[in-house]
């Protein structure tokens, strides 16, 4: 029952969700320090964890996942905390669009190898490379809503790591798309 994919869905699903209150205007930006934190602690540390147990599964799809978006909360944490991040946003957005396409096609990438795996899972992965497009174009309340979105898909991805197992079935449904043994 040791199932170590929880700790970096939670790691995702945190500072995402709290990412996307601040950017969609609920909670203030004053509160910025401390999401860098969350970012630094809960997000890149979890997530790293989640992906140094999970690499040593038969397949490093998940692994990678975990990495990638650990590395997006630590340069995030990174950029925000020495003030880097607010400075580019103001002097070359531009920067901050090619980063945020550039995780949209990951997240793509992400995505198309879900489908062999499960409904859950494309969702969280669609509804996040339409977050980072968003904030690209310019649509930041929007792209912020859907980080809120994802994480709670990150959540319930989370809840069913540690649920599932627990009660020994699958309480908690994903759908399913691996393909079935002939």
């Amino acid at each position: 029952m040791r199932d170590p994919i929880a700790i970096g869905l939670f790691g995702f699903a945190v500072p995402l969700f709290i990412l996307g209150a601040m950017f969609y205007g609920s909670v203030p930006m004053a509160g910025l320090g401390s999401e860098l934190a969350i970012c630094f602690s809960f997000g890149a540390a979890a997530m790293f964890v989640g992906g140094f147990l999970t690499f040593q599964m038969p397949n490093s799809y998940v692994a990678t996942v975990f990495f990638t978006y650990g590395a997006f909360f630590l340069a995030l944490g990174i950029t925000g905390a020495d003030g880097s991040l607010a400075m580019t946003m103001k002097s070359s957005p531009q920067l901050l669009s090619v980063w945020f396409s550039l995780m949209a096609v990951i997240t793509v990438i992400f995505m198309l190898a879900a489908f062999r795996l499960n409904v859950a899972l494309v969702i969280m992965f669609g509804v996040l490379a339409a977050a980072f497009i968003l904030f690209v174009v310019g649509d930041v309340k929007l792209a912020a809503m859907l980080f809120m979105v994802d994480a709670v898909i990150g959540f319930y991805l989370g809840a069913v790591h540690i649920i599932n197992p627990v009660m020994g079935h699958a309480l908690l449904p994903v759908g399913s798309l691996a393909r079935k043994a002939a």
